[in-house]
């Protein structure tokens, strides 16, 4: 089986919840595929797991193009929230993430 997808602790109860449907990673290459099923799992040593998430959709956004609709999907309140926390960690405007649509399974 594949690697676990890891979200932190908030994340998870917004999964579990039904909350939380996208998440965006900044792989160099993607790690999952669409249509495939991965155990997701709380951050920490060992990840803790808590769901089956299936991927329904992949593909790369740049850090401009995420507004409200996508930002509440992946649990945020606005965009400017999911834009805040990915320039603090030095993301440009145009620099891409990718966004992995998922749902529970």
């Amino acid at each position: 089986m594949s690697a676990p997808i890891t979200f932190g602790a908030k994340s998870a109860e917004q999964i579990l919840a039904g909350k939380k449907t996208v998440t965006f990673r900044k792989w160099p290459k993607a790690r999952v595929e669409v249509g495939k099923t991965y155990e997701a799992a709380r951050m920490g040593y060992p990840p803790t797991k808590f769901a089956r998430i299936k991927v329904t959709g992949l593909r790369r956004v740049k850090l401009r193009d995420i507004d409200d609709k996508l930002a509440r999907r992946d649990g945020a309140t606005a965009a400017s929230e999911v834009k805040a926390y990915w320039s603090k960690r030095g993301f440009r405007s145009t620099d891409e993430l990718w966004l992995v649509e998922f749902e529970l399974v």
